[in-house]
């Protein structure tokens, strides 16, 4: 029993004295070099002045670190569960330099959710507005009420009819084509410059052309159909893309310009069946005014004039539906007091 307990009481002895030295020389962790897999490659290393760079943003993030030589290369080792917190945050650092750089924007993600919903209530105002309703026992016929026309327009002041005509369709064929096609081109407009912003965009481009249309064709002509928008988002978006970041001309930078061309082209060409289906002049001047606001707005955004975030988006946003809401507001008046 005694040979017992002082077995016992030594293993309690060196259970304490190992605590103790454990305690008085902690194991060091183990580091990990992380200098390649910011770039995801094999780099052999970087410059001093970037690895003393790195390691100024790690330590303002709290996050343990060292930098060790490698000939003229330089590489920085963390501990290994803090391995994908350095790497993340060194990333994020040259991301957020690179963006004030060169004046570009970094690829956002597709609002998908939020296009959907705007695109969705969009329909939903579509098909009443061709669905002729009746409102205290009169039917209200809004085509007749807001379709283009480039006489009331030029020589009636119906300035209106640029924006309510885009609201506008000759049948549901017409109405979902639009929607389906003018939907893809806004999940990628509004991805570069906002949902509100995108909309607005797209609406004022749509209205110019409108416009424009009526001056370049005179009086006569008769359309409707949100396709002259859908074509100004196209416009927009390459006039974005050509724009934003440009250090001179490039094919790099023709390119978005000429993919809208393109697209135009076989979106918009047709054969026109008595100038009531397609309208070509339409779509070109609503592809050319979206251009040219995109082409504005990119260059307003690379230099960093044009303020940016939820605000502003919002407020364009806003805008753009007030613009709407207007328009058939002085349809409605114009109609009422024929």
């Amino acid at each position: 029993m005694e040979g017992e307990g002082d077995e016992k009481g030594r293993h309690a002895l060196g259970e304490a004295l190992g605590r103790f030295g454990r305690r008085l020389f902690p194991r060091r962790e183990a580091y990990l070099d992380i200098t390649g897999e910011v770039f995801d490659d094999a780099a052999p290393g970087v410059s001093e002045a970037r690895a003393r760079e790195w390691a100024l943003v790690l330590s303002a993030r709290g996050v343990p670190h060292g930098l060790s030589r490698d000939g003229d290369l330089w590489r920085i080792r963390v501990p290994a569960r803090h391995a994908a917190q350095a790497v993340e945050e060194i990333r994020a650092y040259i991301r957020e330099n690179l963006a004030q750089e060169t004046g570009r924007r970094l690829p956002r993600p597709i609002p998908a959710r939020s296009v959907a919903w705007v695109m969705a209530g969009l329909m939903a105002l579509f098909v009443f507005l061709i669905s002729d309703p009746v409102l205290f026992g009169k039917r209200l016929n809004f085509v007749r009420m807001g379709a283009g026309d480039t006489g009331a327009m030029l020589f009636s002041g119906q300035w209106w009819r640029a924006v309510t005509a885009l609201t506008l369709h000759a049948d549901m064929a017409h109405l979902v084509g639009n929607v389906a096609v003018g939907g893809l081109f806004m999940a990628f407009l509004c991805r570069e410059a906002g949902v509100g912003t995108g909309f607005f965009l797209a609406l004022a481009a749509g209205a110019a052309g409108n416009y424009l249309k009526a001056v370049i064709q005179g009086p006569g002509h008769h359309f409707l159909g949100a396709s002259t928008a859908v074509f100004g988002a196209l416009g927009v978006l390459g006039g974005l893309r050509t724009m934003c970041g440009m250090r001179g001309l490039s094919l790099r930078q023709v390119a978005p310009f000429a993919a809208g061309l393109m697209l135009l082209a076989l979106l918009g060409a047709g054969d026109e069946e008595d100038g009531s289906k397609i309208d070509l002049a339409g779509h070109f001047l609503g592809f050319a005014a979206g251009m040219l606001l995109g082409v504005a707005d990119g260059a307003l955004m690379a230099r960093g004039w044009r303020p940016g975030g939820p605000a502003t988006d919002t407020g364009l946003g806003l805008a753009a539906a007030l613009a709407v809401l207007l328009s058939w507001m002085s349809a409605w008046y114009g109609w009422a007091w024929r």
